[in-house]
């Protein structure tokens, strides 16, 4: 504020440069501190109350008052501590980041003219504006390309561009960036291709071209309607019949002989599974209680396929089958199911349905824990084995105890 009020003395004694000189400092860093004067009140209390460092106050402070509100919010990033949810101050150099992605916009590519002062009434041109980056070099001496930081301006002058050329050019083809569009215009990415045109000539050799650096009849001008390149005009080919950018286009003959060829495929394919399923339901009707060996062998396979990654070492360690990886544990025990009888078998299909409960408490579709019911189905006496358990594994603590005291014993 000090440095503010003295370049606004009226004699008009000092300017950044002198001021600069006086205080021993560079004059980027005197009109970076001038510029936070300009901070909206929010941030500004922000930055006084030490919420905000002087680092992320001069990056929102470079900023016009629309988007220095955009930015503060930006500074912060949710995150669950010990107190709940809090709001962290990010990094310096991610904030950085963060606006020159979001809010900084690049002019090397623009689609108007940078130097026309009446494009967008009031605005002016880009070359003097000081909201430009490479205009004002003290500010932004960290930012590399030169950038708008008005989105609104920018995007007024992107709409000022287009319609001006619509109204010089009324029959501009209008495009899309996106891949499909529906019918009229703009025309989606599926209805022209956007061409750069290239001489086929290499010194005195020619050289084959791709299609799209290629020049056809029906070549024309084309205006972006969307997207990043917004305003830009291109070279386009829209005609669906062009033999040079859309040689590899099936004739409308071929194209229904094609659309003839897949109903017919989609029906034979209808048919097949149509009699596939009338099989099931017929051999269903004939399935007998209790099952056969065969149909419960079946049964068996196809859960020992699907077992999940997990679950398949497990069932194997489980069957005392030696398994270095998934993929042969599925297949040992295809392989060991195969030998297995009919009680063997019913064992097997209520093990995998309670291997996963077997591991961690699970609720089945009523609400209950799938193994402990099963284990009431069949009478099991669950608190009894938990009491030999416990005291299974309180004899082999003591037992390592013990076998430590001993080995201390004679080290010592």
């Amino acid at each position: 504020m000090g440095f503010r009020s003295l370049l606004e003395l009226k004699d008009g004694t000092y300017t950044v440069a002198s001021i600069a000189a006086r205080a021993g400092k560079s004059e980027a860093y005197v009109y970076s501190r001038i510029k936070l004067t300009d901070l909206m009140p929010p941030v500004a209390e922000a930055f006084l109350n030490n919420k905000i460092t002087t680092g992320h106050s001069l990056l929102i402070a470079k900023l016009p008052a629309a988007q220095q509100q955009e930015a503060f919010a930006a500074s912060f990033r949710s995150q669950w501590t010990s107190e709940g949810n809090a709001q962290v101050l990010i990094p310096v150099r991610e904030l950085a980041a963060w606006i020159e992605s979001n809010i900084l916009l690049e002019l090397a590519h623009v689609p108007f003219d940078k130097h026309d002062e009446t494009l967008v009434s009031g605005a002016g041109s880009c070359t003097n504006c000081p909201k430009r980056t490479g205009f004002n070099k003290l500010l932004f001496t960290d930012v590399v390309k030169d950038s708008c930081t008005d989105p609104q301006c920018f995007q007024a002058k992107i709409d000022a561009h287009v319609n001006k050329a619509m109204e010089a050019k009324p029959a501009l083809v209008q495009i899309s960036s996106a891949y499909s569009s529906r019918e009229g215009t703009p025309l989606g990415r599926n209805r022209y291709v956007e061409l750069q045109v290239k001489k086929a000539r290499t010194g005195n050799e020619r050289v084959k071209l791709p299609p799209f650096q290629k020049s056809c009849q029906s070549m024309t001008d084309a205006i972006v309607m969307d997207g990043g390149k917004r305003g830009h005009i291109v070279k386009v080919c829209s005609d669906p019949a062009c033999r040079v950018h859309r040689g590899d286009r099936p004739s409308p003959e071929q194209l229904e002989k094609e659309r003839i060829a897949e109903r017919k495929r989609i029906q034979k394919e209808k048919l097949a599974i149509t009699c596939r399923h009338r099989i099931l339901a017929t051999v269903l009707k004939k399935v007998a209680a209790p099952l056969k060996k065969s149909d419960m062998q079946v049964i068996a396979q196809y859960l020992v396929v699907h077992l999940s990654y997990n679950q398949a070492p497990a069932l194997a360690k489980r069957h005392k089958i030696e398994a270095k990886n998934s993929d042969s544990a599925h297949e040992l025990l295809m392989k060991q199911v195969s030998g297995y009888d009919e009680a063997a078998l019913c064992r097997l299909l209520l093990e995998i349905c309670l291997l996963d409960s077997a591991y961690q408490r699970s609720t089945s579709a009523n609400g209950g824990d799938e193994l402990m019911s099963a284990a009431r189905r069949y009478r099991v006496d669950t608190e009894k084995l938990e009491k030999a358990v416990a005291e299974e594994f309180t004899a082999k603590l003591a037992k390592g105890r013990k076998k430590v005291t001993v080995r201390t014993k004679v080290v010592a």
